[in-house]
């Protein structure tokens, strides 16, 4: 069975190379490479906006997280669906014209060049490590697919160098094509494995009996729960990703409506993630966590798990390429182009290709540093809370001094390295004092404003 995984995933990584190098002549300019031209379909902009929010994180570690929590771990998704209706609302306020390409541009509409660019350096750390996440979970379904034949370190290094290089290869349009081939991958493979495997074990009558699992808030409890929510809108809302999508849609309305479609795509995906999980703990109680979904290949017949093989690798690529492409257009156009004074489209456009390969190495070696996808997520998102807060804020009330959200940014920074160096963060998600500190500081800002 082993040498039929083999053979299928040989055959996808070539249909994604393939695709990749043959959209590199759509891909020969730097406006191509990083916003497709701006010239994308809702077709496209929905695969995308899918793909983004159906990941390692999503898929793999939906499924880790409900073998340990039970239904409860999808309160880490419901804010990100929340918040992508809430930016379909709000797209024209994100995308004020067609200059737009990154959070940088968003802030800098609102505060000064040093404070944009804070806010860059946190959209661009945590891109980097969702892209790392979505390797790690690649690492984790090949290694237990093929057992014996391949280590974690070879399935994780196999995962970032084929999205990284038809990223590099494609840019951005190979970004929406090969996400394409993904999704339908991914809504074949993930309902076929899941649907057979909860109606041909146990499992339902499993949940049925031990209602921990279906409680919804579980083992989580209320506060903790919504604090993922509440986190993942924040980090949904202006994620660099989707800005980079939006951004590549023909028109604003293409792009509202590319978000809403993918968002509907990616909602019964994950729910189905989470039942694999708690169909995992009832057939295989102790395996490691973060093997729960690739463990129930062996509960499915060999034509089903082919297909469910592909959809749960698929998703560390649907979602780890548009977080690449969405770093790589972040540091190229926020900070290396203007740092180094590049003109030159040529010049750009190499600089761009050798920037996505970097990221994925980065990224690689940032992978053997990971431990629980979920909750590592959450607390980096803490990072993108911060710049929710003086975004919404600075549209709410116009004229804040920039100081006042600079120096949100750098105490939300402070906050959560000092959160992880005392271990504070065990009893109190790092949300919840950075959520406080702005608020205290953004007010004053308001006050600020006010009294001239």
């Amino acid at each position: 069975m082993q040498g039929i995984y083999l053979f299928t995933i040989f055959i996808y990584i070539c249909l994604l190379w393939f695709t990749g190098a043959y959209v590199t002549r759509k891909s020969r300019s730097s406006e191509a490479y990083l916003v497709a031209s701006r010239g994308l379909s809702v077709p496209f902009i929905s695969v995308l906006v899918a793909g983004t929010w159906i990941g390692g994180v999503s898929i793999v570690g939906m499924a880790q997280g409900a073998y340990i929590h039970g239904i409860s771990a999808l309160w880490f998704q419901v804010g990100i669906w929340v918040a992508m209706f809430g930016t379909a609302f709000i797209l024209p306020r994100i995308l004020k014209d067609k200059k737009t390409y990154s959070i940088l541009d968003v802030v800098g509409t609102l505060y000064d060049r040093k404070t944009a660019r804070f806010a860059g350096i946190f959209q661009l750390v945590f891109s980097i490590w969702v892209v790392t996440m979505q390797i790690v979970g690649g690492g984790a379904i090949l290694s237990v697919i093929l057992n014996g034949q391949l280590s974690f370190t070879s399935g994780m290094l196999i995962t970032a160098i084929v999205f990284t290089l038809y990223n590099a290869l494609g840019g951005f349009v190979a970004t929406a094509y090969t996400n394409l081939i993904h999704i339908c991958a991914i809504v074949v493979g993930i309902f076929m494995g899941g649907i057979y495997v909860l109606f041909h074990s146990d499992a339902i009558a499993y949940m049925a009996g031990h209602p921990f699992y279906l409680k919804p808030f579980g083992d989580l409890g209320v506060i903790y729960a919504l604090s993922w929510a509440y986190i993942n809108f924040t980090l949904g809302v202006l994620a660099q990703p989707v800005i980079n999508t939006a951004s590549s849609a023909r028109t604003l309305n293409e792009g509202r409506k590319g978000i809403i479609i993918g968002n509907l795509i990616a909602i019964p995906v994950v729910v189905m993630a989470a039942l694999c999980g708690i169909a995992a703990n009832k057939l295989f109680p102790h395996i490691p966590s973060l093997s729960a979904l690739p463990v129930l290949l062996n509960a499915v017949p060999p034509y089903i798990a082919v297909f469910f093989l592909i959809s749960m690798w698929a998703p560390l690529m649907s979602s780890g390429s548009p977080f690449l492409m969405g770093a790589t257009t972040l540091a190229v156009k926020g900070y290396i182009a203007p740092i180094f004074n590049i003109d030159s489209d040529k010049r750009l456009l190499f600089i761009s290709r050798i920037t996505t390969l970097m990221i994925g190495a980065i990224s690689f070696g940032l992978g053997f540093f990971v431990k629980e996808i979920l909750r590592e997520v959450t607390w980096i998102a803490v990072l993108l809370s911060a710049i929710v807060y003086i975004v919404f804020t600075g549209w709410i009330f116009k004229g804040i001094k920039s100081i006042y959200a600079l120096i949100g940014l750098v105490g939300t920074a402070f906050i959560l390295i000092v959160s992880f160096i005392t271990g504070f963060y065990k009893y109190t998600h790092p949300i919840w004092p950075v959520t406080l500190f702005m608020g205290i500081v953004m007010f004053f800002g308001v006050i600020s404003r006010t009294k001239e």
